[in-house]
């Protein structure tokens, strides 16, 4: 899907004068909004395909600022800490005066994509100031995005009614949960109008190799990929990955269907027969797809992503084992546990516990354990 440009921009920003006389300006002007224990890869993979377009191009054709609740340094959840350009009061400060001609609305401080930036988001002290921000910039016609889990920003802000967006797959199911009415896909990024959204992780480089192909095209696009050994440019149409799922684009398509059944029908699990009937599959057949492909039954693999998005409810979110275990299809509480503990080795009341005391973030590791032959068994 092609972006949208903020209707205030036009065609380019205005130029600026030097002694050789006008020099071309800055096609797109980043902000990137950045939460502490925010994701440094989400980060980086979107800037660094920037600076490599400006050099390509020959021209500032990317700038970009990072901005932080108060100006100062932010610490990643790696625990590196990075140096910002600017704080939230800047910010509205150059919201609040009028944009020049041609330029975005923040156009002193070279804004015109705003983009927030997370890993574990569970709010902060700021996060009225943050909110009150966001929606005055999508008034004034900036464009608003996220990165990683900075959809939960977004939706909390109300600037997703009416928008698709995606999230890292690890948080999909907490924010499916909490934001019910906000449509989540689970592709790479979305482009929606004027909400841009990166489901963080390298992603953030696809999302980027896509923009500045809208821009100066293909090859220029493919170029940048090249000078950070990218392959292929993935498009939006390419699902997230889940942590417990073999590549599936390489999976027989009768296996993918099955398989996109299985993740449809979570809550409520579908019967064998009833998946072999929707997906055109006789038992049997279906049996050995499974078993030669991915080294187990159907009711095995099934079990196991149902045990997986327990897991990342009881993660992401402050649903109880119980509530957590009836939204993955479990009746009964203590079979819900005994399988949970078959499956990660550890109770749900362990995983929660663990959570709330290691202040990890997002998207850079703690996947979910794979699904395998031994993890669970075959019954349900």
């Amino acid at each position: 899907m092609t972006p949208t440009r903020p209707a205030a921009q036009g065609t380019a920003p205005s130029a600026s004068q030097t002694d050789d006389g006008p020099a071309p300006a800055a096609e797109r002007s980043f902000g990137f909004v950045i939460v502490d224990e925010f994701s440094m890869i989400a980060l980086t993979a979107a800037v660094e395909p920037l600076r490599s377009a400006n050099r390509i191009v020959g021209r500032e054709a990317y700038r970009w600022r990072l901005i932080s609740a108060d100006g100062g340094p932010v610490t990643a959840s790696s625990g590196l800490t990075v140096a910002t350009d600017m704080g939230l009061e800047s910010l509205a400060e150059s919201l609040a005066r009028p944009a020049t001609i041609g330029n975005g609305a923040a156009d002193d401080m070279g804004i015109d994509v705003l983009l927030v930036v997370t890993g574990l988001y569970s709010g902060a002290p700021n996060e009225a100031r943050l909110h009150a921000l966001l929606r005055r910039a999508a008034r004034a016609g900036l464009v608003i995005g996220s990165l990683s889990a900075g959809a939960f920003v977004l939706a909390r802000a109300g600037l997703l009614e009416g928008h698709r967006c995606t999230v890292h797959w690890e948080y999909q199911p907490a924010f499916e949960e909490a934001f019910p009415e906000v449509e989540c896909s689970s592709g790479l990024y979305v482009i929606d109008g004027l909400r841009w959204t990166g489901s963080g992780g390298i992603s953030s480089m696809d999302m980027m190799l896509h923009i500045i192909g809208v821009d100066h095209g293909p090859r220029v696009a493919r170029e940048v990929g090249n000078n950070f050994q990218v392959d292929r440019i993935r498009n939006a149409a390419i699902e997230q990955r889940p942590g417990a799922l073999e590549r599936l684009e390489t999976l027989p398509d009768p296996l993918q269907r099955v398989i996109a059944l299985m993740r449809a029908n979570i809550e409520a699990p579908l019967r064998m027969s009833e998946i072999a009937a929707h997906s055109t599959l006789n038992l049997r057949r279906m049996e050995r797809l499974f078993q030669s492909h991915l080294g187990q039954s159907p009711a095995q693999f099934y079990r196991a992503l149902r045990l997986e998005r327990a897991r990342e409810l009881l993660m992401h979110t402050n649903l109880s084992a119980l509530e957590a275990a009836m939204l993955t299809g479990f009746s009964s509480s203590s079979h819900f546990a005994m399988a949970y503990y078959r499956q990660h080795g550890i109770r749900p009341s362990e995983t929660r516990r663990s959570v709330s005391g290691s202040g990890s973030g997002s998207g850079s590791g703690g996947a979910p354990a794979a699904p395998g032959p031994s993890a669970v068994s075959p019954a349900d």
